[in-house]
């Protein structure tokens, strides 16, 4: 009975240990943050929960500031449009480059946005075929139906 009870000591001191490390780490982040003069997105509640004891969610870090997410087709716009565009079947890269065109990102787009776009495009034609909005033939064209 002694053992338990010092192992629930021992590991009741080690959590508040832990929860005075991660408020410290949480204040160095803050201070850090403040001196690169990001917003910070931080609570100030945030390091006080976590010292007081309840558990709070560890913060996740935003993304990149170059980087922004970008959504390049709506709702069921890229099997719309594959079905004006495709009239005969296709391969997947030649219907990439008419989404692009049809979207008006052929032209005007940075080389890294492109390859976005290209890459989500393929899989917009991937899900279409698997979602059974289109089909491949036997040589490997995308029929749209």
């Amino acid at each position: 009975m002694n053992s338990i009870v010092s192992a629930v000591s021992q590991l009741e001191s080690r959590r508040k240990a832990l929860e005075l490390e991660l408020a410290t780490v949480n204040s160095r982040l803050k201070a850090i943050q403040q001196a690169l003069g990001a917003s910070t997105r931080v609570e100030a509640a945030g390091a006080s929960k976590a010292a007081s004891g309840t558990h709070a969610p560890v913060s996740q870090t935003g993304r990149r500031k170059g980087r922004k997410l970008r959504q390049w087709f709506a709702s069921g716009e890229a099997v719309g449009l594959m079905k004006k565009i495709v009239h005969s079947p296709m391969t997947a890269s030649d219907i990439v480059k008419q989404l692009a065109r049809a979207k008006g990102y052929d032209k005007g787009l940075s080389a890294e946005q492109r390859k976005r776009f290209q890459g989500t495009a393929y899989m917009a034609v991937s899900n279409a075929v698997k979602a059974g909005k289109a089909s491949k033939t036997k040589d490997g064209l995308v029929r749209v139906r």
